[in-house]
């Protein structure tokens, strides 16, 4: 079975319960413990690195390293990259830090403080740079291909007037640089 066909089997049954597993495989319930494994590593810690997983899996289920690496690669395609949504939440943290910092400062009156903490926020959130411009997706219009056979109308080619004498010019002037070797046959043996 491909890896597609099974990652869409896992797919469907990745976080129930192992009774209801019964049509898999032993080996492929040994896999999904796995991947379970390696994504709750993840989960608890979205910074984990790769290596950290693949050493975690090698240790505590004896696979080699490259099944390690194959089985993150597929949890990836499962589940997503945690890193992504592991900077997601770090900016979560710093807007919701620079939120507290910037209401603290204010019921204390300090309003330098509130003014730094705003600024930090904004540039953060990169309010301080211009969006760009939206690009009128609505008003482009594909190319109009039509296809055809004759590549004249595409490539424009001068008709030569005097063919044979162009051959001819062109004969002459390499004819003479080009050396005339007799064929030679080569035996099995290389020589």
């Amino acid at each position: 079975m491909g890896r597609k066909n099974n990652l869409d089997k896992f797919h469907d049954v990745l976080f129930k319960d192992f009774d209801e597993m019964e049509h898999l495989l032993p080996v492929e319930q040994q896999q999904l413990k796995r991947y379970r494994a390696a994504f709750n590593m993840s989960l608890e810690n979205p910074s984990t690195t790769d290596v950290k997983i693949r050493d975690f899996l090698m240790s505590e289920f004896g696979i080699s390293e490259a099944q390690a690496y194959r089985d993150i690669g597929n949890i990836r395609v499962l589940l997503g990259n945690m890193q992504n949504s592991g900077k997601e939440w770090v900016r979560y943290l710093v807007n919701e830090t620079l939120k507290e910092a910037i209401d603290k400062c204010r019921t204390a009156k300090k309003w330098k403080e509130v003014i730094m903490a705003a600024a930090t926020l904004a540039k953060f959130n990169m309010l301080d740079k211009e969006t760009a411009e939206q690009l009128p997706w609505e008003e482009i219009k594909p190319q109009d291909i039509e296809p055809t056979s004759d590549p004249t109308g595409i490539i424009k080619v001068k008709k030569l007037e005097n063919k044979e004498a162009v051959i001819q010019k062109l004969k002459d002037k390499y004819l003479n640089d080009i050396e005339d070797i007799g064929y030679e046959d080569i035996k099995e043996d290389g020589h």
